[in-house]
């Protein structure tokens, strides 16, 4: 009876361990996707795009089916300006995790700079709909940007607070508030803003600079060159360093 049994017993003892080593290679070969993934993602904020979609693709061949590899894929297509490939990895990802919000709202930036307008304020209104999204403020403040280009300046108005309730320091939000205060002729409203974000952080040059333009346009020169040479002094080769520059030569 012994032997009878024993082939198929033999039979069952092999299959386990074939099943063990298949999981054993799976579970190298996820553990080898991550690694790349994070490699690739890495060198992309570094600046090192190519080489990081590099990695990027070859973690994707191993795990095709990682929203987050996707997502790094679509980030370093868009830091190349491939666009179309950008949404096309978005939308994998998005596939994969539909509860997204960081997707959402990139996906939303490279809409913006296809002047897709529509699609993306869609794509933040998705974004900040997500309760655990831990940082709204972001896609509040995107879709501030989408509205004000539409010229629906006070539903941009509305996004910007709502950026700044859940982040009152974040100075994108509150300078670009006051550049649609601006553009309704709220002057005054405009300056409390770009004041604010100085309060809240005095290297930040855009507050500066704007402050400094509409203290120009206003004819309050003393404080106009005060805020224009500040901008100059924090970020001396950036492009407003250079319209201050301008700026302050017609005031001569």
């Amino acid at each position: 009876m012994i032997k009878r049994f024993f082939p198929a017993f033999s039979i069952l003892i092999l299959l386990a361990f074939i099943l063990s080593g298949c999981a054993t290679n799976k579970a190298a070969t996820k553990e080898r996707a991550l690694a790349l993934r994070n490699l690739g993602a890495s060198l992309v904020r570094e600046g090192n795009v190519r080489s990081g979609l590099e990695n990027l693709l070859k973690a994707a061949e191993l795990d095709p089916i990682d929203s987050d590899t996707q997502y790094e894929l679509a980030r370093a297509y868009s830091e190349l300006g491939e666009y179309e490939l950008s949404l096309n990895h978005f939308d994998k990802a998005l596939a994969l995790r539909p509860k997204f919000p960081q997707a959402w709202n990139n996906k939303g930036t490279v809409h913006l700079r296809l002047r897709q307008w529509d699609q993306a304020i869609d794509c933040f209104q998705k974004a900040v709909e997500d309760i655990l999204y831990r940082t709204p403020h972001f896609a509040y403040n995107n879709l501030g940007l989408a509205y004000h280009i539409k010229g629906q300046y006070q539903k941009a108005i509305e996004s910007y607070k709502k950026a700044l309730k859940f982040s009152p320091g974040y100075s994108p939000a509150r300078v670009n508030l006051g550049l649609t205060l601006e553009r309704i002729d709220r002057w005054e409203d405009a300056m409390d803003a770009y004041k604010t974000a100085i309060a809240f952080d005095s290297t930040y040059p855009p507050a500066h600079f704007y402050l400094g333009r509409l203290s120009l346009n206003l004819n309050k020169k003393t404080e106009a060159a005060q805020e224009l040479l500040e901008t100059i002094r924090l970020d001396p080769k950036g492009r407003l360093a250079q319209e201050a520059k301008n700026l302050i030569n017609t005031m001569k």
